[in-house]
């Protein structure tokens, strides 16, 4: 398979670690007090990183819905999110200064099942 032929969403994936990766604080001890197991309990949830969450994974879900064939598309866009985002933020648990959250998992998954319904939108409109 040629780099051309790469759909955007298995380029998204490094993206998206690199942009999830403990730059500071590396410690070789993982951090499993930091981790916020429960969505929207972590007092330093922003909207606004929410919102940048959701907007990260929006062309992942829309590039793997156009990309792949089968009924179930929307559904594996999401469940892919999820195991992808569930591995970036498990680089955080190797940071002192970052925290893994639940509520970045949930907004991936909901920027992905967004970007995964636009391409019904676009192919709707194009018809």
């Amino acid at each position: 398979m040629s780099v051309r032929r790469v759909p955007l969403w298995c380029w998204w994936i490094p993206v998206v670690v690199l942009l999830s990766l403990p730059w500071i604080g590396f410690t070789a001890t993982p951090q499993w007090f930091r981790v916020h197991w429960i969505p929207f309990t972590d007092p330093a949830d922003k909207p606004r990183d929410l919102l940048a969450n959701i907007a990260l994974f929006i062309p992942f879900g829309y590039s793997y819905v156009r990309h792949r064939p089968g009924r179930f598309r929307i559904l594996e866009a999401v469940l892919a999110a999820l195991v992808v985002s569930v591995g970036a933020e498990a680089t955080q648990l190797f940071s002192t200064e970052r925290y893994p959250s639940a509520t970045d998992v949930f907004a991936a998954m909901v920027g992905a099942s967004a970007g995964a319904v636009l391409v019904s939108l676009v192919r709707k409109s194009l018809d």
